[in-house]
């Protein structure tokens, strides 16, 4: 065995590759959220996947500061695979009079969201007059 050390690998520095958000406040996140959907909401019928990724960008600002969504744009994501849904294009709505729900039906993972509905606030309280 001889006494020579063996020649270490040169090893790269690896870069910190985490992109770093500008210090904004929570209005100006939720204003930047906002405008992202209503690019969305407006392309989505000629370019699904330039949609998609506007929907996705806004959602990770979402994610990342905490921020709730608007509840306007609460519904458009499928509940299952997250995608930005828009009625008639890339999802199916239907109203259900018998068990008051709005089925939304996503055509990505063709998986059924849930949403009951009440005719007035009064039914949903269990008050009846």
């Amino acid at each position: 065995m001889s006494n020579k050390k063996t020649p270490h690998l040169r090893t790269r520095k690896r870069k910190n590759r985490r992109k770093k958000f500008q210090v904004l406040s929570q209005e100006d996140f939720k204003a930047q959220i906002v405008s992202l959907l209503i690019k969305a909401d407006k392309i989505i019928s000629e370019d699904m996947e330039k949609a998609q990724q506007f929907a996705k960008q806004a959602r990770k600002i979402q994610m990342k500061t905490r921020i709730k969504f608007p509840p306007e744009w609460k519904k458009r994501f499928c509940k299952h695979c997250k995608a930005f849904l828009y009625p008639g294009i890339n999802s199916r709505v239907r109203l259900s009079s018998t068990n008051k729900v709005i089925a939304i039906k996503c055509n990505h993972c063709n998986k059924y969201t849930r949403i009951p509905y009440y005719r007035n606030k009064e039914v949903k309280n269990g008050q009846h007059h």
